[in-house]
């Protein structure tokens, strides 16, 4: 019991060390002289269940593989595309066998493979690129909800956060956000960090929403950069020294929230002990943060800064924490910040990938050169 007082102790004091180390302080305005352009997409391809070898319900985490075919998962599928936009092969294959699953937490690439995380029972499987079973072993994580990261030096890397438990009322809180790594032998190695994320805890652990939002993106298989406040900070994880190695952010104006429009209907998000819950309580402004996304060398940040006629504003930094563009991103469409899904979009290889719906309310995937010629 000491030893493990003693290691959860350790671990506390490193994360606080690492958390609090110096950040990196940028300007309002980035290097490039041509900061603030508008960069339209032009679409290319649409991707609709139209042929019968697939269908999208709820198509969600969309990602381009080193390939560059596109993946996306959605119930009892895990899809693949080829750059045209060509239906390939779905890796899903329900059941408890053998590269089967019942459910699917996440995946990602390790050249030339595909490692999923299927849940139900716990595992991890690799594939090769035309979707035959490579290997297979199970793991037994102590926590659950698992969210698959990356690999590094056969150490599998995983998040999942604190679900707290407390009686009296409802209320915003900070709940540990935990970097989880596993050995290849299917058992825990160490928790080596955790970052704090601002939530709404419904009392009695029956519930919970996120205030701020956790983003978490692998860099060169051995780095995550990570976003876990409401405020503009951007956290550079080294995986091989186990430790935030940069921390950096801009001067940022903040945007305030929306005002509530008159007459909308609001749709319930979770429904706990008779009461209903629409949301987490109304903040006065919104996340700096919306997503991140690494385009070869440099990470651009999504923020909060949209207009109707120029798009979204998109901040580029390098890797080592400098602010060196921005410009806006315009869609061909009208495109809202409310109409942005998680997981929804992926850039890579000069093109932006989608998801969204048609005019019939139908989901569908679109391809857009991105036409910039600073990059």
């Amino acid at each position: 019991m000491r030893k493990k007082a003693l290691l959860f102790l350790s671990i506390s004091l490193f994360t606080s060390i690492i958390l609090s180390q110096a950040i990196i302080e940028n300007p309002s305005k980035p290097l490039s002289k041509n900061a603030g352009r508008v960069v339209e997409l032009k679409e290319e391809i649409r991707i609709r269940d139209e042929g019968g070898e697939f269908y999208f319900e709820y198509p969600r985490n969309l990602k381009i593989a080193p390939d560059g075919s596109l993946f996306v998962e959605d119930r009892d599928q895990l899809l693949q595309f080829d750059q045209s936009g060509k239906f390939i092969h779905n890796f899903f294959k329900k059941g408890q066998g053998p590269g089967e699953f019942n459910f699917i937490s996440d995946y990602c690439f390790h050249e030339p493979f595909i490692i999923v995380h299927g849940t139900d029972p716990y595992k991890i499987v690799w594939f090769d690129g035309k979707g035959n079973l490579v290997k297979e072993f199970k793991i037994q994580p102590k926590a659950r909800m698992l969210e698959f990261r990356l690999l590094y030096d056969d150490v599998y890397y995983f998040l999942n956060f604190d679900f707290p438990r407390f009686q009296g009322e409802d209320k915003i809180i900070d709940v540990p956000q935990n970097l989880m790594a596993i050995s290849n032998d299917g058992k825990d190695v160490e928790n080596p960090i955790s970052f704090p994320v601002k939530k709404f805890v419904v009392a009695g652990g029956r519930g919970i929403m996120n205030i701020a939002n956790f983003t978490a993106v692998p860099y060169q298989q051995k780095f995550l950069f990570i976003s876990h406040t409401q405020e503009y900070l951007v956290k550079m994880y080294d995986v091989q020294k186990k430790q935030v190695i940069r921390s950096f952010r801009r001067e940022y104006k903040r945007v305030k929230t929306p005002p509530e429009k008159k007459g909308e209907e609001k749709k319930p998000v979770m429904w706990v002990g008779g009461k209903t819950y629409y949301g987490p309580p109304r903040q006065k402004y919104m996340n700096d943060i919306k997503d991140l996304f690494v385009l070869k060398d440099n990470l651009w940040v999504m923020t909060s800064t949209w207009e109707k006629k120029r798009g979204f504003l998109i901040d580029v930094f390098n890797s080592e924490g400098k602010y060196i563009d921005s410009f806006f991103l315009k869609f061909p469409e009208p495109i809202t910040p409310d109409s942005l899904g998680f997981k929804s979009m992926a850039v890579s290889g000069g093109f932006l990938y989608k998801i969204g719906k048609n005019e019939e309310e139908l989901y569908e995937i679109k391809k857009y050169k991105i036409d910039d010629k600073e990059n």
